[in-house]
């Protein structure tokens, strides 16, 4: 037997991100399974005092998610937009909009942020097929995470490596061309670990034109069992991605759509429009037990982007015009991120315990954009027009391409960390806080246009913020536990590196701060288990961006409060059925937001107003059939959503629906699996709106109804 500090240090890899435990198929949260995203150290989900849920890998592989955010769907105060193809995900936590694209959400993968030069997340970036399971902690969480964590944390982390030999190969095909195929290996390497290997490949033709997709990922992943009391994890991830996109299609200033040739399955984007993305990624992280009461992880990281992106922005549609204009870009990006992480766990007696830590990162980004089209130093700027009758360009010998951006960033973040946590049984409490220090430095090289950003500048900023929480448990019967907490977040404000160079140096940073309290419990046979919170979260400093002619200035300007319910409960009806349920409500309006417009001043004021595209109530309802005699798995669940304000001054709500889906997973032979997956059984056309200051003008249509089939051989 070895010794009890090796255990320890195996459960405390979990605060690395590295430890994945198989869900049940009963439930997508239990309330044991054990989480570290929202303390920082593994505890289970009834222990944490914050609104959790975990998805594991078995679970989304189920339900045939294919694209990185997809997973989330469901899950309660989360809403999840995408284009049609599973491509520029936007998430909205806790009715907290993006001002450019997931820059108030914080993304880890293992441990690490996944953060862009822009201060964004680019969920596209990260390498989906090696994911095991998914942590979302919804809230603030600054005083663990730093910059970004305005709404909530979502935490991917990969799959755990075992000693158990393990080979075992993946086929899958389904609606619009769309094949899938991985293998994966894994062994023991003596006493001193195993190692895991992975690839994958995939590619679509798309349900809508020009939106093919491509992707391979490869992953290695080694544990080294050091001693008996430290054990080092290294990963290694490749991912690269092709992949067409469509953009909108108009609306009128209703939100209806308007029809064009093609219809919702039409592409009226620049020509050749989408994004390559490739990306290298390499992680240790060292946990060791030092003593029966001392613990540490050491976390180190590398990773390097190479992204080209050509889209298309939508003007809104004129019928008098009789044409469909985009504003043609393209950005080309290579970015180079380097993180380190200290922390020590102390434990100093049976009720104190201390966790403490310090952090760096620095992100080197070289942009370079381009952009095409008709070229009038007005609202035209780059258009690029299409014949809407036909679809064909229009006037292209007027197009002129210019460079207006070519940049580079570098942004650099430190960090010192503590909390301090009692535990008296039936009552724990816990306080913290967390340092951040951030800077950024932009070189914005001449366009050459005269248009752009000429002659060269170099633009500096820097600031800091402290942020803190705190909260308490009590544990009101073995079966109950009950929970109150505080905490905050905040965002640099540095914003999208095309925007910094007009930035005003007197900007705070801006802050969210959230009270919530909630029950977690299960009855005694453990057949039911649900967990309850309430919260309300306010912002203010809000940082927004205000487009001036090709580039945007950064202001503070108003408030915004959030309040919602969000409920996460399972039963176990016997007889291999169980219900899940989750479901969220979410009152998110803007209690201060007047501006005036650049270019026109015409005055806006919003203050009052609901947020735009956050429904009201959302959830999904679930049941899973286990049928063993025939070792069959029916599951069935439906994604419902409610009504939502398309624009700010809340002209019209609309856009609600219910999405049903099913699954059959039947384990054929000993080692063999196959899985039909029909989502969007009832092909109901849902469109996600999109607005701007004077009402609804596009949509992105969301896909039909597709199967998918897939089977995996076990060796």
């Amino acid at each position: 037997m070895k010794h009890p500090a090796y255990r320890y240090a195996r459960i405390l890899s979990a605060t690395t991100g590295l430890l994945a435990l198989s869900l049940p198929a009963a439930a997508e949260t239990a309330l044991d399974e054990i989480v570290v995203t929202a303390t920082r150290r593994a505890d289970t989900i009834r222990d944490v005092p914050a609104s959790v849920s975990r998805v594991d890998r078995s679970d989304f592989e189920a339900k045939a998610t294919r694209f990185i955010g997809e997973e989330l769907r469901g899950l309660p105060g989360l809403v999840v937009k995408t284009n049609d193809q599973g491509t520029y995900t936007d998430i909205t936590i806790r009715g907290v909009p993006n001002r450019v694209h997931n820059d108030t959400i914080t993304v880890l993968m293992d441990g690490v942020p996944f953060v862009t030069g822009d201060d964004e997340v680019d969920l596209e970036q990260l390498p989906f097929g090696v994911v095991g399971q998914v942590d979302v902690v919804r809230g603030p969480t600054s005083a663990l995470y730093g910059r970004g964590a305005i709404a909530g944390t979502i935490h991917y982390i990969t799959r755990e490596v075992t000693d158990e030999p393990l080979a075992q190969a993946q086929l899958g095909a389904g609606s619009h061309d769309w094949w899938n195929t991985a293998a994966l290996v894994q062994r023991a390497t003596g006493d001193a670990g195993a190692i895991m290997i992975s690839a994958q490949a995939q590619g679509s033709d798309g349900w809508r034109d020009r939106t093919d997709r491509e992707e391979q990922t490869l992953f290695v992943k080694q544990r080294l069992d050091l001693t008996e009391a430290t054990v080092l994890n290294l990963t290694g991830t490749y991912v690269n991605t092709e992949q067409g996109l469509a953009g909108e299609l108009p609306t009128d200033t209703n939100g209806i759509p308007v029809a064009l040739p093609g219809g919702r399955k039409g592409n009226w984007n620049q020509d050749g429009a989408g994004f390559d993305k490739r990306m290298w990624t390499g992680t240790a992280v060292l946990s060791s037990a030092v003593t029966d009461s001392v613990s540490a992880t050491t976390r180190l990281h590398a990773r390097h982007a190479n992204t080209a992106g050509k889209q298309a922005f939508f003007n809104p549609y004129d019928p008098a015009s009789g044409t469909v204009n985009f504003t043609g870009f393209r950005v080309d990006g290579s970015t180079d991120t380097y993180f380190a992480e200290q922390q020590v766990d102390v434990r100093l007696d049976d009720t104190w315990r201390v966790l403490a830590g310090v952090s760096a990162e620095q992100v080197e980004a070289h942009h370079v954009e381009t952009w095409t089209g008709e070229f009038d130093f007005g609202p035209r700027f780059y258009t690029q027009r299409r014949d809407a009758r036909t679809g064909a360009h229009v006037d292209t010998t007027l197009w002129r391409t210019d460079f207006l951006l070519n940049a580079n960033a570098r942004n650099r973040t430190q960090a010192a960390f503590a909390q301090v946590d009692g535990d008296w049984g039936v009552l724990a409490a816990s306080v913290g806080a967390r340092l951040d220090r951030f800077q950024r430095r932009v070189h914005y090289g001449p366009s050459g246009s005269g248009y752009g950003p000429d002659p060269e500048i170099t633009v500096k900023d820097s600031d800091h913020r402290v942020s803190p929480k705190a909260s308490l448990r009590w544990r009101v019967t073995d079966l109950v536990t009950a929970y109150a907490a505080f905490g905050e977040g905040f965002s640099p404000g540095f914003g999208p590196i095309w925007s910094f160079r007009n930035r005003d140096t007197n900007l705070n940073p801006e802050i969210a701060r959230n009270i919530e309290a909630g029950l977690k419990g299960q009855t005694a046979d453990e057949r039911f288990t649900a967990s309850l919170s309430v919260y309300q979260l306010k912002r203010s400093d809000l940082l927004q961006l205000l487009p001036v002619g090709g580039s945007a200035r950064t202001i503070n300007n108003g408030r915004q409060r959030s309040r919602g319910v969000e409920l996460d409960a399972s039963a176990d009806l016997g007889q291999g059925t169980v219900v899940n349920l989750t479901y969220g409500y979410t009152q998110a309006i803007w209690t201060e937001n007047a501006f005036l417009e650049p270019g026109t001043d015409r005055p806006f004021d919003f203050t009052g107003k609901d947020v735009a595209g956050v429904p009201r109530h959302a959830g999904r309802v679930e049941v899973v059939q286990a049928l063993s005699d025939m070792d069959i798995t029916l599951r069935a669940w439906a994604d419902i959503a409610g009504d939502y304000a398309y624009d700010g001054a809340n002209r019209r709500k609309a856009g609600g629906y219910l999405l049903a889906n099913a699954a059959i997973s039947w384990a054929a032979l000993d080692g063999l699996d196959l899985t039909l997956t029909g989502r969007n059984l009832f092909d109901r056309a849902v469109n996600t709106v999109v607005a701007n200051n004077d009402g609804p003008f596009a949509y992105y249509p969301q896909p039909p109804r597709q199967w998918v089939l897939t089977g995996t051989v076990r060796f």
